[in-house]
């Protein structure tokens, strides 16, 4: 018994050290994953940034078209408008009759 509790301390101790040592070598490899996982990020935001201007002609263009389709799309209303009389009186006015 009294030789288990003098190589108890000791074994602890060793266990200690290994433990130690794992955790430093798992940091050290964290540390590499860390910076070549900043480096893939700092690639795709540079990557992005060069499509900035792609997105900011497209949706130039969008816009532009939009307004385009928006002002003829007016147009044909209120040419149709004119045309075609207002029948929506005479349409209320009967259905009340039969009311």
């Amino acid at each position: 018994m009294d030789a288990m509790m003098e190589m108890f301390p000791i074994l602890i101790g060793v266990l200690v050290i290994l433990l130690l040592i794992v955790l430093i070598i798992l940091v050290v490899k964290l540390i590499g994953t860390v910076d070549k996982a900043n480096h893939i990020l700092d690639d795709i935001e540079d990557k992005t940034r060069s499509l900035n201007g792609l997105f900011h002609v497209i949706d130039s263009v969008t816009d532009t078209l939009s307004v385009f389709s928006d002002s003829i799309v007016s147009t044909i209303t209120s040419i149709v408008g004119k045309v075609i009389p207002k029948r929506k009186k005479k349409e209320k006015k009967e259905e009340r009759d039969y009311e």
